[in-house]
This record gives structure tokens, sequence and C-alpha cells, in this order.
């Protein structure tokens, strides 16, 4: 018989599967250049159905390989989706230092992931002060998109109406990404307390804080890729400010 934690995953496989085909669409039809944040998108819809699969795995048979690739898929995999931004913001002084911050981060983190599931106990302090590394440079990247939003909100007036709808789905979207990383912080820095345990703990905080943000902002983004013209009636242009550099990419 399924417990909640199975049942959630179910419907995680359902929602991703259609928005792994929308990902898809929208990154080889309707928006082939630039497409980095539909990519991001479907890298992400790829690892949340990968997930939901593997939990429902070790639901029904209990290991420490599965448990360890559960908790990397279920935590590791929110920085895709935070990373989505970047492929709507095209900041050329930025966009290089945040890459090399969040593959940085996602490097810590699943080196510290495999390491907390090892059976030495240096090894699993060690595993836990690389992850605890990897989610300061989290911090810092979207410290980063924070102030790169700030920046093109501040000059917004230079931007095309195509670029003003992309801010505005990134502000809309910000909300439901700032709880999932408070559900994922609190269970890093409170890992303890089995109320931020994706695995073990109770389905209403993850699911309320976790799941359907993710979920809202999935749909968010993948709506803006319908709502902004298609790569081939905007193909040639790019949004520039009123001093003449690039500020955003149409996407």
């Amino acid at each position: 018989m399924l417990n909640d934690h199975s049942k959630l995953s179910i419907a995680q496989i359902v929602f991703y599967i259609p928005a792994i085909a929308v990902s898809t669409y929208l990154a080889c039809y309707r928006h082939t250049r630039p497409r980095m944040s539909w990519n991001i998108l479907l890298f992400f819809s790829i690892i949340r159905l990968a997930a939901g699969i593997l939990v429902i795995l070790y639901e029904h048979n209990p290991n420490t390989g599965l448990m360890v690739a559960s908790i990397i898929l279920l935590n590791t995999g929110v920085l895709p989706l935070v990373a989505a931004t970047l492929g709507f913001i095209r900041i050329i002084r930025c966009l290089l230092f945040t890459r090399i911050l969040f593959f940085v981060g996602l490097g810590l983190q699943i080196a510290g992931g495999c390491l907390e599931g090892s059976d030495s106990i240096s090894d699993v302090e060690t595993g836990v002060k690389l992850v605890k590394a990897g989610y300061s440079c989290v911090v810092v990247f979207v410290a980063c998109l924070l102030a790169v939003q700030g920046y093109l909100w501040i000059h917004r007036e230079d931007l095309s109406h195509t670029s003003q709808a992309i801010l505005k789905a990134l502000a809309l979207a910000l909300p439901f990404i700032t709880v999932r990383i408070t559900y994922l912080f609190l269970s890093v820095v409170d890992s303890s307390d089995l109320r931020w345990n994706d695995l073990a703990g109770p389905i209403a905080p993850f699911l309320l804080m976790g799941l359907l943000m993710e979920y809202i902002v999935v749909c968010i983004y993948l709506a803006t890729g319908f709502i902004i013209p298609s790569w081939r009636s905007m193909q040639g242009k790019r949004v520039v400010s009123a001093t003449g550099y690039p500020l955003v990419e149409e996407c």
C-alpha cells in the first residue's frame, strides 16, 4: 500500500511529464535562440521526475543508496529552478559570475550529499560542511539575481514590452521561490527537526512549502514562454538600454 510520500511522488510524476513536453516544445521549437531558460526548466523537470521515481522505490525498498540519491535530487534539484532566471536575464557583467556560483554550489551539494550517506562519522561531518558551503553559494547566487532584477527594474523604461513582461513574470515567481528556498535552508540548518525532512517528515510542510511552490514557479515560467513572442518573430532583435548596452535578450 502506498504511503503519503509515495502518493506525493506519483502526483509529482504526473505533473512533470507534461512539464517536460512543454519545456521541450519551448526549447526546440518556439524559442530556439536563446533558450537557456527552457533548457534549464527541461533539466529541472527531468530531475523532479527522477526524484519522484526514486522516492517511490525508496519507500518500497529502503536502502542507503536510494536514500542518498533521493535527498540529492530533492534538495540539489532546487538550484536549476532558481537558475532558470539566468535564461531570462542577460547582464554580461554578472552572467559569468552567477554561472560559476551555480556550478560550485551544485558540486558542493552533490559531493556533500554523497558523503552524508557514508558509514564513517568523519565523512558524514565533512558532507554536512560541504552541503552548508554549497548553500552559502546559493545565498550569494540568489543575491546576485535579485541585484540584477533590481537593476533592470530601475531601467525598465528602456526595455521593450516583451522584456517588461519577463521582469513581471520573474517578480511574480519570486515570493514562491523564496518560500521554497526557505524550506530548503530549514532542512539543512535544522536537520534534526523531522518537519523539514523530505523523506521521513510530515508531508504538509513538504507539500505546501516545497512541491506546491515549485509547481507554481514552473507554471509561471512555462506560461511566460507562450506570452512572449516566439524567437521567429523576434529574430535578430535585442533589447538595448538607452546607453546602448544590452540588458535583456529576447527569449
